[in-house]
Formats: C-alpha cells, sequence, structure tokens
C-alpha cells in the first residue's frame, strides 16, 4: 500500500491544477565517461536528465522529481528507466511544516559526508556525486517545528529501504563479493523513527539526533548446508552451501555543528552506532553480531574574498567493540563429526577449507558511504570562479591515512549561455600493493568524465 501513496497523492491533486500555481523546472544532464588508461568507455548508468514538478496551493505543496536513467551500451528501454526520485505533499500549518510521500532526506553539517546522515539509502553507481544525487528517495512521514532558536524534526519510515550497490557489473571499480545463489533476510520490522533537534546559535548551529532503523548495507546472516551431495556421492562429493544475508538492527545517536567565524567556516559530525543481528527464525548456521563504532568528520573551510575557497576534511571510522559468534545447526555440527571421523584423503583439501570457516569480519553497516573504502582519510579541495563567474575551476585530493592510497579530481565548468554549462572532470586513483587495497582496485576506474548540463 506504502508504495501506492505518491501516485494516490498526485491523481488526487492534480485535477487541483486549475487552481494552483504550476511550477516545472529541470535539466538535460548527458555526459559519458572514459578511461584514462585506453580511453573506452566506463559502461555504468547515469542520469540523462531530470525535471521537476510543483503545485502550490494556499498552504499545501506537491512536489515531484523524476529522472530519465540510461547507459550508453545497449541500453534497455523499459519502465526502469523512468525513477519517481521524489513524490511528496507538504503542508505549512502556523506551527512550521509537514510532508508526506516519498523523499530523500539530508542530515548533518559536514559537505557530501556525512555520518549522521541515515535516513535515506544511497546509489553506489553515483557514489562519487556530491548531496542528493547519490541517494535514493522512501516513503517518510516527517514534521518539522520551531520553538524560539530550536528546530525539531521527527521523521517515520514505514517501508524499509536497502542501498543499490552495483552487483555484476565489469564496469564498477569496487568488487562486492556475493556468493552465488545467496538469499536475503528482509526486516521483519519495517517501520524505522528519527528525530533531531537544531539550535541556532548566534555564529551557527549545533544538532543532535537519534536514528532506529535497519542498515542499509547487507551483512553475513548464516551459511545454510545441504549434505546430500556427499551422502549421495553426487556433485563430486562436496556440500552445497547457500550463503544467508541481513540486514542488521542499529541505532545512531548523532552530533554536528557548523559554526561562521568571519571568513572561516567549521564544520564537525560524530555519530555513534550500536547494530545488533535480528533474531532469525530459519534452520541454518547463524551468525550473530553485536558491535559498536564510530565514525566523524571534522572540516575547515576557508573563503577569500577574491573568490578562492579552501577546504580540508578528515573523516574516520572506528570499530569500537565486536561481539560475534557462529551458532551451528545440526547439518554444520553433523559435517564436523563426518569431516573427523573418515579418513578419505580425497577430502583433506574441502575439509582444510570446512576447518577456517567462521564468522566473516564485521563491516559498518551504515554511515558515510567513503567508509567502504578508507577507514581515515584526508580531503584537501579548492575552488575558484574566473571570467565574471563564468569559469569554476575545482581540484580535490583525498589521501587514505592506513594504507597507500591517494584519489586526485580536477574540474570544471564553463558557461556557454546562461542555463548551458559545460563540464569537464577527471579523476586519478593510486593504490599500494597491500591486499584487498580499494584504491589499487580503483586505479583503473581512473576517468574522464564530460558532459553538458543545461537547465530550464
Amino acid at each position: 500500500m506504502t508504495k501506492l501513496i505518491p501516485a494516490i497523492i498526485i491523481l488526487v491533486l492534480v485535477p487541483l491544477t486549475t487552481f494552483a500555481q504550476f511550477n516545472i523546472s529541470g535539466e538535460m544532464t548527458p555526459s559519458g565517461m572514459l578511461r584514462i588508461s585506453d580511453a573506452s568507455l566506463i559502461d555504468l548508468p547515469f542520469r540523462l536528465g531530470n525535471i521537476s514538478l510543483d503545485y502550490v496551493y494556499g498552504d499545501f505543496e506537491l512536489k515531484t522529481v523524476t529522472a530519465l536513467e540510461t547507459r550508453w551500451k545497449d541500453p534497455e528501454f523499459n519502465e526502469d528507466m523512468i525513477q519517481l526520485r521524489e513524490a511528496y505533499l507538504m503542508w505549512y500549518p502556523v506551527f512550521g511544516e509537514v510532508k508526506l510521500g516519498k523523499m530523500i532526506h539530508a542530515w548533518g553539517a559536514a559537505d557530501a559526508n556525512n555520518p549522521t546522515d541515515n535516513l535515506s539509502p544511497y546509489d553506489y553507481y553515483y557514489m562519487f556525486l556530491a548531496g542528493t544525487d547519490r541517494k535514493l528517495g522512501s516513503m517518510s512521514l516527517a514534521v518539522k517545528t520551531y520553538v524560539s532558536d530550536f528546530q525539531i524534526e521527527l521523521i517515520a519510515l514505514p517501508e524499509f529501504e536497502a542501498n543499490r550497490f552495483p552487483l555484476n557489473e565489469p564496469d564498477f571499480p569496487i568488487n562486492i563479493p556475493i556468493p552465488d545463489g545467496a538469499k536475503y533476510f528482509y526486516p521483519e520490522n519495517e517501520i524505522e523513527i528519527g528525530g533531531r533537534v537544531q539550535y541556532a546559535m548566534g555564529i551557527g548551529d549545533l544538532t543532535a539526533s537519534y536514528f532506529k532503523g535497519n542498515d542499509r548495507s547487507f551483512s553475513p546472516a548464516g551459511l545454510e548446508i545441504d549434505l546430500s551431495p556427499m551422502l549421495s556421492g553426487t556433485m563430486g562429493g562436496v556440500p552445497n552451501f547457500i550463503s544467508h544475508l541481513t540486514y542488521r538492527e542499529t541505532d545512531a545517536i548523532g552530533l554536528d555543528a557548523v559554526l561562521f567565524p568571519g571568513n572561516w567556516t567549521f564544520r564537525t559530525e560524530l555519530a555513534y552506532f550500536r547494530t545488533k543481528t535480528p533474531e532469525i527464525d530459519y534452520a541454518m548456521s547463524k551468525f550473530t553480531y553485536d558491535a559498536e563504532y564510530l565514525q566523524s568528520v571534522f572540516q575547515v573551510e576557508y573563503a577569500f574574498a577574491n573568490t578562492v575557497q579552501l577546504m580540508g576534511q578528515f573523516i574516520s571510522n572506528k570499530t569500537q567493540k565486536v561481539e560475534s559468534a557462529m551458532e551451528k545447526d545440526g547439518n554444520f555440527q553433523g559435517l564436523e563429526f563426518m569431516l573427523q571421523d573418515t579418513s578419505d584423503h580425497t577430502l583433506d583439501p574441502f575439509r582444510a577449507q570446512f576447518a577456517q570457516m567462521g564468522v566473516p569480519d564485521f563491516s559498518a553497516g551504515m554511515g558515510t558511504p567513503f567508509a567502504l573504502i578508507a577507514d581515515q582519510v584526508v580531503i584537501l579541495s579548492s575552488m575558484v570562479t574566473l571570467l565574471d563567474n563564468s569559469l569554476e575551476l575545482n581540484g580535490m585530493l583525498m589521501v587514505n591515512l592506513e594504507e597507500t592510497g591517494y584519489m586526485a579530481n580536477i574540474g570544471s565548468t564553463y558557461s556557454i549561455r546562461e542555463g548551458l554549462n559545460l563540464e569537464t572532470t577527471l579523476g586519478y586513483f593510486i593504490g599500494g600493493d597491500e591486499e584487498g587495497n580499494r584504491f589499487k582496485q580503483l586505479e583503473d576506474f581512473s576517468n574522464v568524465n564530460l558532459g553538458l548540463s543545461y537547465s530550464f
């Protein structure tokens, strides 16, 4: 039912457009990404454009954002190309505002990397974009009110939405290993709640937030073991293992602040996460986690009078405590006993592999998406506008502090005329030889992105 709410809102309110103020805006953003190594096309989905429709009638406003997603090679023309990113109704009562429908939420004070921003899932196809461009909308009810210098916001999400990962994409730089035939356990309790209180000071804002929900990224839940191949002698006599994945229950407590002393800007965020594997009533060997971790961002900016801006950012992801265990079912215990009891040396390779089976390493399921590639990074960036603001140049350097890893990004935006821009971005990655080095995996993703942007 909740999936029909955006459509119901549109069908009910569109007839009121005769009496409402109607606004339409959007942009076309064709672009192409080429590898630096061989100039080949990186064939990943991109948004060709989007259109926003707004209806305003008295104290009510209906907002919709629809995007067209495609790819250059062998585009599939189907209904999935049209993405209703947002469709929600806003009401402006005397106490604040109320929003209902599919929407994208943005919490936090830092730029782009926000550990306190966990309500809306991420779309990892667009993980190197900023702001809401890399997020997905979800059904929500949001209420905001203002009391003196305080802003209070409460949000309820009735339907769970997970991150969108590029799976089986040869051109995506980071391999996300998912065993063939893996099964998912989705949260039984999909209702999630969040709230935050923001205090407006003379030179900035201070905010405290809380979110109780489910991880946006999946984690191992357990192993289902089929002993019939070994007992019957088929399939080489090796048991069939089926991996199970789930989304842990997580509480997130956040603090963020932004200060504006003179030409300086200071931003900081700190988020504490407590996560547990939910109870799963299923016959399999289960993996359980009970963990705590911290993520933080510290950012400083300085704006010069000559349109030059500098920014530095430190991002940290630290696991504080992990308690993990494996609850072995009868099939697992029977296989252990069988391998110990038999002297068949043809099973020695499998016996050694089986002996190493245990609980997989813990990984965060919420927080800043850059936790996927590094635990501690420094980002330095700058921006300058030239030619009467017709040309914008920007540069960024990311340095992994724990192992060899660098990302350099240089971009330009040239305004051909009002509303029409030529955009160019060069991204280059360097990684070390450490096992599992994410920046090493990203090296082949070094690219040049060329695009046009037309706003209307």
